[in-house]
């Protein structure tokens, strides 16, 4: 079993300044991992989980339960809320040290000393009074 430590967010950050920011391209699948039989298996699939964040960067879920019609739903709204204005997205900032909320180009790259050229919405359950979007900002 691989227990991550507080010490991997900084370890991984000095390694990446080695890299010149530029990353390895490998041969590496994206991972599937089985959420089926959950409760049974959750410290497996908790390794699975860590080993794919780690060692590949992404994964992707099956037999999680979802509906199809609600992940397309959860794209479209994802969709509709990049596409407003900076000005509409910049109603729900990053709450600094809580990982909840809207940020643009505010992730600086240790290797290159620059942000990187991205936006996102961060979604952290217990942090996200006040965080939603609603219907008159995402129709």
């Amino acid at each position: 079993m691989h227990t991550p430590t507080p010490e991997y967010g900084l370890k991984e950050l000095q390694l990446e300044t080695t890299f010149g920011g530029f990353g390895v391209e490998t041969q590496n699948e994206i991972p599937m991992i089985d959420l089926s039989d959950f409760e049974n298996r959750r410290q497996e699939i908790i390794d699975q989980l860590w080993q794919a964040a780690t060692e590949v960067g992404f994964f992707q879920l099956v037999n999680h339960g979802l509906l199809n019609e609600a992940v397309h739903q959860a794209f479209e709204l994802s969709e509709a809320f990049f596409s407003l204005p900076q000005e509409a997205k910049a109603a729900f900032p990053l709450k600094k040290g809580l990982n909840a909320g809207w940020e643009f180009m505010s992730q600086v790259r240790p290797s290159t000393r620059t942000a990187d050229q991205k936006e996102s919405f961060q979604i952290t359950l217990p942090h996200m009074d006040d965080l939603w979007p609603n219907q008159t900002v995402v129709p």
